[in-house]
């Protein structure tokens, strides 16, 4: 009995093919238009070192200052922006209303190698851009003596 190359029936030839096509084309365009909508929900944050600070930039356009919060928690930093938006159209002429809100709140914490201080930390807003200057604090190293 001799083994012949197309022993398997046409599968993937003809609308089986087809179909695998279709739902690969399907699950690209659902995660290109995922990617957009988690975009949405995220800002890029940067940080640098000088030799006294830790100073941290949030790109924030679009929003405005009283949208956004810094939080310390420790040694971690939250950063969230929350805007609420209410719109009420009254249209007598027709008698009807139109109302909508819409919510908004995207948030970053970053923890840093270092209890930061409250009352020694600094942020500015301007043009869009936050900026974060907290000094950095000594590693309070505390070792176990192994018997």
């Amino acid at each position: 009995m001799g083994f012949e190359k197309n022993n398997l029936p046409g599968l993937f030839n003809g609308s089986f093919h087809h179909f695998v096509k279709s739902i690969d084309s399907f699950f690209d365009e659902s995660l290109k238009h995922l990617d957009s909508f988690l975009s949405q929900n995220v800002f890029p944050v940067e940080w640098y070192e000088t030799e006294s600070d830790m100073i941290i930039e949030a790109d924030l356009p679009g929003h405005k200052r009283e949208h956004i919060q810094v939080e310390v928690l420790g040694n971690q930093l939250r950063i969230a922006v929350e805007h609420a938006d209410m719109t009420t159209i009254h249209h007598h002429e027709q008698v009807y209303s139109h109302r909508k809100q819409s919510l908004q709140k995207i948030e970053r914490c970053l923890t840093l190698p270092f209890s930061i201080s409250e009352k020694d930390t600094h942020a500015t807003y301007k043009n869009g851009l936050l900026r974060i200057i907290t000094p950095k604090q000594p590693h309070d190293k505390r070792f176990v003596d192994i018997e």
